[in-house]
Parts: C-alpha cells; sequence; structure tokens
C-alpha cells in the first residue's frame, strides 16, 4: 500500500483539472450532480423504510418491543459492516460499490413488498438489517468519491449539498412514509421506496470513476489497521472523533432518551416530541448554507466552539425551559452540527490519500457511535440515581468542557497538520 504521504491536489487530479480558486459553481460539475441526486433519493428511501415497516408492525398487532427491533435492525447492521464497506470502497471503483448497494436495496424492497402477507413479524427486522447493510456499504464510497468528481475549492460547497440531501431526507422520508402508508398501503410504499434506489443506481451508471491506486492488496484487517495507523498518525483526528463520541455518549444518549419523558410530562405529550425533534433537523440547513460559503482558516477553532453550544439540547431539558425556548435549543444543536460536520468531512477528504478514504470515512463514523449504546443503557441507572436534571446538567457540561479542550491538541484549529 501506498504511504500516507499524498498531496490533496494529486487526488484532485485524478478527476480533472484543480481549480485553484475557492469559489466556482457547482453546477459545472455534472458527473457530481448525478451522484448527488441519485444519493439523495436514496436517502429519502433510507429513511421511508422503517417509519413504514414501523406501522406496519402496530397494524399487524405488534407492540413497542417488535418495533424497537425493527428500528434496531438497521443501527446494528451500519456499526457491523461499516468498516468492511470502508475496505471494499478502497478496493474497488467507488460507482461500483454504490451501484451494487443501491441495486440491492431495490430488489430486495421489491421482494420484501411481494412477500409482505406471508412474512412473519419474526422477520422484518432481518429486512431492516440488510437494508442497513447497503447503506453501511455506500456511505463510505459516496464520500470518498466526491473528491474525485470536485476540485477542492469546491469540497464544502459538495458536502454542503450532500448534507443538505441527507438532513432534508431524514424530514421528507418519515412524511413521504408516513404518508404512503396512509394513501396507498404498506406493500405500495415499499415499492415506491425499491424505485427509488432503482433510480440511484441509473444516476450513478454514466459516472466516471476509477479504481483507487494502490500497491499489493493486504488482508481485510490489515487494511482496517492501515486505516487506524493513518489516523493515529494524525492527533488531531484523534482528538475530534473521541471529542465527538464523548458527545453522543453524555450529549444525544441522555437528551433523546429524556425527551419524550419531559414532553409528555412538560409539554403535553407526543406532539411537542415531534416538533422539538423536527426543529433540530431544520436548525441545520441555515449551516449548510453557512458552511457552503464560509470559509475560515481556522475551520477547527470554529468548529469546536460552535459545539459547545450542542450543550444546550441537554441542558434545556434540565429545567426545564419552556418549550419554545426548548424548541430553539435544539434548532442550535442542530445548527452546530452541521457547521462542524460540513468542515470535518472536507478536512479529511483533504488530508488522507484516495487509497485510505474509505476505511477513514467508515472507522469515522464507528468512533462516533462507539459508545452510543452504553450512553442509552446508562441513562435509566443514572436518573435512578442522581435524578433527571443532574443526569442532564452532567451531559450539557461533559459536551461544553469536551469541546474546549478538544482546542489545546495540535492541529485542530486548522483541522490540519501542523506542518501544512
Amino acid at each position: 500500500m501506498k504511504e500516507d504521504t499524498t498531496a490533496p491536489q494529486d487526488r484532485t487530479d485524478e478527476a480533472g483539472p484543480a481549480d485553484a480558486s475557492t469559489g466556482g459553481r457547482l453546477r459545472d460539475h455534472p458527473q457530481f450532480l448525478r451522484m448527488w441526486l441519485g444519493q439523495a433519493g436514496g436517502a429519502v428511501g433510507d429513511q421511508v423504510l422503517p417509519v413504514a415497516l414501523s406501522l406496519y408492525v402496530l397494524h399487524r398487532g405488534g407492540g413497542a418491543a417488535d418495533v424497537g427491533l425493527v428500528l434496531s435492525g438497521r443501527a446494528v447492521s451500519l456499526v457491523v459492516c461499516l468498516l468492511a464497506g470502508g475496505v471494499i470502497a478502497d478496493r474497488m471503483r467507488r460507482t461500483r460499490v454504490l451501484i451494487a448497494a443501491d441495486g440491492f436495496r431495490s430488489a430486495l424492497l421489491l421482494l420484501t413488498a411481494v412477500l409482505l402477507p406471508v412474512l412473519p413479524l419474526g422477520l422484518l427486522p432481518l429486512v431492516t438489517a440488510l437494508v442497513g447493510a447497503g447503506e453501511a456499504l455506500s456511505r463510505p464510497a459516496s464520500r470518498s468519491l466526491l473528491p474525485r468528481l470536485l476540485p477542492d475549492g469546491l469540497l464544502e460547497r459538495g458536502n454542503a449539498l450532500v448534507s443538505a440531501a441527507q438532513r432534508g431526507s431524514a424530514v421528507l422520508g418519515a412524511l413521504v412514509g408516513v404518508a404512503a402508508v396512509g394513501l396507498i398501503g404498506v406493500r405500495a410504499a415499499l415499492s415506491v421506496t425499491s424505485v427509488m434506489f432503482a433510480l440511484a443506481v441509473l444516476a450513478v451508471l454514466r459516472v466516471p470513476d476509477t479504481r483507487p491506486s494502490a500497491g499489493a492488496r493486504a488482508p481485510v484487517l490489515g487494511e482496517a489497521a492501515a486505516g487506524i495507523r493513518a489516523i493515529r498518525r494524525r492527533p488531531w483526528v484523534l482528538a475530534v472523533m473521541g471529542t465527538v463520541c464523548l458527545h453522543l455518549f453524555a450529549g444525544s444518549a441522555t437528551a433523546l432518551t429524556l425527551l419524550p419523558v419531559v414532553a409528555r410530562r412538560e409539554f403535553g405529550g407526543d406532539v411537542a416530541y415531534g416538533v422539538v425533534l423536527a426543529a433540530m433537523s431544520v436548525g441545520g440547513l441555515p449551516a449548510i448554507a453557512l458552511a457552503g460559503r464560509w470559509r475560515p482558516k481556522a475551520r477547527g477553532a470554529v468548529s469546536m466552539l460552535a459545539l459547545t453550544g450542542y450543550a444546550l439540547v441537554p441542558l434545556s431539558l434540565a429545567g426545564p425551559f419552556p418549550l419554545p425556548a426548548v424548541v430553539c435549543c435544539f434548532a442550535v444543536g442542530g445548527f452546530v452540527i452541521e457547521l462542524y460536520f460540513i468542515y470535518w468531512v472536507s478536512a479529511l477528504q483533504r488530508a488522507f490519500p484516495d487509497e485510505l478514504l474509505g476505511k477513514v470515512f467508515a472507522l469515522d463514523q464507528l468512533s462516533a457511535y462507539a459508545l452510543l449504546p452504553l450512553g442509552y443503557a446508562l441513562v435509566g441507572p443514572l436518573v435512578a440515581a442522581v435524578g433527571a436534571r443532574a443526569t442532564l446538567l452532567g451531559g450539557g457540561a461533559v459536551v461544553a468542557a469536551s469541546s474546549l479542550l478538544c482546542l489545546a491538541v495540535p492541529g485542530v484549529a486548522r483541522l490540519a497538520d501542523v506542518s501544512k
């Protein structure tokens, strides 16, 4: 395998002449737009599926435990398969990985729609797990393909557009899923979702791509270890990954577990719960627009200082604040997450050579979610021991403190190696 020393401009040259400026227009890069459209449609499909199957489980007489199993299938599959997806993305043409992942999901959902009346509820978690495996394969491939389709100066704008599609899909997919099940039924909804993935395949078919350049192929575990070594050589990458892991563990797990409890007790029920969650998605939209246009030199400092604002998410429930204030705090949380994420993804695309990008993105996702299940498991015992208010205050304090401490690591302020 090649040494981890490839300059960022080497990767942009592979995709065509590099644009030295920080400006430019995304519409001048139609191959990127084709890839983006396909992945945007697939992202909606990823969100429609769990909603449709959850409602189907309830209609069939299942309970909360059955719904939980259906939803957990996707989450477990993402964790288990992400690293394999990263290795595959660095061994094959990324477009072929996307075509295979979307084609597999399209065929699986069509088969599920046909067989749904005779499928026992116990097999539905397997369906969501298999669809989640396709998603795990496509995520590293799509992120690592982007630098081949855009010049360096447009990475933030490209990543912003990708984030906008994913953020929008979280809202649109849920709405489409509920509407489709109510209007045309679960089987028809799954068939429409299958068509979305098929269209994603057609969108990527004509996108040019080459196999990532590398020397002799190591075994899968050896390639994964190469990705870990590359990350370890950059302390700023490790620091940011660890910080985000703590945010999800202490901030997200605490707030998202207690939000429905607080909503029912203080704000009147499930409608408030949905409004607050939607506010987080909507809050990310202006950050996407800002990060796509604003490119400060100290992007890491901007990101970490902004992420201290994510502490408002658990802290807003500790009082709790009035509902409008909680909505605003969750919107702020969505804003700072997207601002950080776009700068972070762009930094990784610049920092690592092409043949390592898939593994790096897979490891980034794995590290972020590594402690999240433990966080969910600990919320209940902590609330029983010290109370909900103390648990939320502690979560907010960990988020704020870890964000500020991360800035002490060399390279974090600029999201780049210190020598650059």
